[in-house]
């Protein structure tokens, strides 16, 4: 059984010579079994940064929150669930890091990871080594700073 805990990610901002700007973003990671589930993906080489904690849009953020939970169903039309995405827009057009979510009376299980975007199907080649992970669904989740 793997267990969650929540960490800090940041993607620092910078400005480029020609004018144009990479946004500063402090973010929430996902810590799975004490390994940071970005540094599994390679981030931030990849450039993408954690669904949660970053953007102003509480609406999206609290959409994100209840597809995780499994209150709503995803918003993908693929039925997966964004868990690492653009660190300017947040938009599934930009590419996104997804997963199924699968669950049961007793465990959540994060599965079939991929790379995502809403113009061509799901490359789920590059990240078949990452996951599935189980976790209990009564256990609580823990917070730290990663």
């Amino acid at each position: 059984m793997d267990t969650l805990t929540l960490g800090h990610g940041h993607r620092k901002g910078e400005t480029f010579k020609n004018g144009s700007t990479k946004a500063d973003r402090k973010y929430i990671d996902f810590i799975v079994s004490g390994q940071s589930l970005g540094q599994l993906f390679g981030l931030p080489d990849f450039d993408r940064i954690g669904t949660f904690g970053w953007t102003s849009n509480k609406e999206y953020e609290n959409t994100q929150i209840d597809e995780f939970l499994g209150l709503t169903k995803p918003t993908l039309e693929t039925g997966r669930t964004c868990f690492y995405v653009c660190p300017e827009c947040g938009d599934i057009g930009c590419g996104a890091i997804t997963a199924k979510i699968e669950i049961t009376e007793k465990n959540v299980i994060w599965k079939d990871f991929g790379y995502e975007n809403n113009y061509s199907e799901p490359d789920l080649n590059d990240y078949i080594e990452i996951g599935p992970f189980t976790f209990d669904k009564n256990n609580t989740l823990r917070y730290s700073k990663h």
